[in-house]
């Protein structure tokens, strides 16, 4: 229900590149208007102190053929153009700083017009205490935020510098302040150094879609740490 998890893109870029890359991308003038299915995410992104307003357009459902938009048709927001990025399949318009809500406007080429309102997802961040964690036992990380409310998902990434797998863990337990991590997962990384990474998604209902539906998605995205991995 939940796909879409971005808060560790940075590392998975290179492994989704070649795959995105290599996917046909169509105008929207092939196929009906009423079975583009679409996507709106607004994220804040803390390390770099900028906001990301994404709209991206796919035939029939989520893992549908991309489609660039063919003109008249137009995706906007707050009233901004967006430029669509051939790479990774979607349009974007970046702002500087936190631009915390606004609204995605799309007109189709049967001249039908969605407009969906997005605010960002509740602010996220590491506790400042956390330097290290030990994989003797599963470790409750608590973070600095609001608890999760009925339409929240939590994601915590650990990627370890020496050796094992990128781990992500995640929550969507309303009322949850704390994410578990996993003990079994944690020994799947190596010690030593590591990167950690957490955002927070707040994915409403989306209000206006073309007939293939669509999702809207406001992600804050926290600033990762440096830490240590200890047995």
């Amino acid at each position: 229900m939940k796909p879409f998890l971005m808060h560790a893109k940075w590392l998975l870029l290179a492994a989704l590149i070649p795959a995105l890359a290599s996917c046909k991308i169509e105008g929207s003038d092939s196929v009906v208007q009423d079975k583009i299915w679409t996507r709106y995410v607004l994220e804040y992104n803390a390390d770099d102190d900028a906001t990301y307003a994404r709209a991206q357009f796919r035939f029939s459902n989520p893992t549908g053929t991309l489609l660039q938009l063919t003109a008249p048709a137009e995706v906007t927001f707050n009233g901004d153009a967006m430029t669509f990025n051939a790479v990774l399949g979607y349009y974007e318009k970046k702002y500087a700083g936190m631009v915390a809500s606004g609204t995605f406007r799309y007109e189709d080429l049967d001249g039908g017009v969605f407009e969906n309102a997005l605010t960002v997802a509740d602010a996220i961040a590491f506790p400042a205490s956390l330097d290290s964690i030990s994989q003797a036992a599963a470790f409750d990380l608590a973070w600095t935020g609001n608890a999760i409310g009925g339409d929240d998902l939590v994601t915590v990434s650990i990627d370890g510098e020496n050796q094992g797998d990128l781990q992500i863990f995640l929550t969507d337990t309303p009322n949850a302040a704390s994410i578990v991590l996993n003990k079994d997962k944690l020994q799947r990384l190596g010690t030593g150094p590591a990167k950690i990474f957490m955002n927070r998604e707040y994915r409403p209902e989306i209000g206006q879609a073309p007939g293939a539906g669509g999702e809207l998605i406001g992600r804050h995205v926290a600033e990762f740490k440096d830490i240590v991995i200890v047995p």
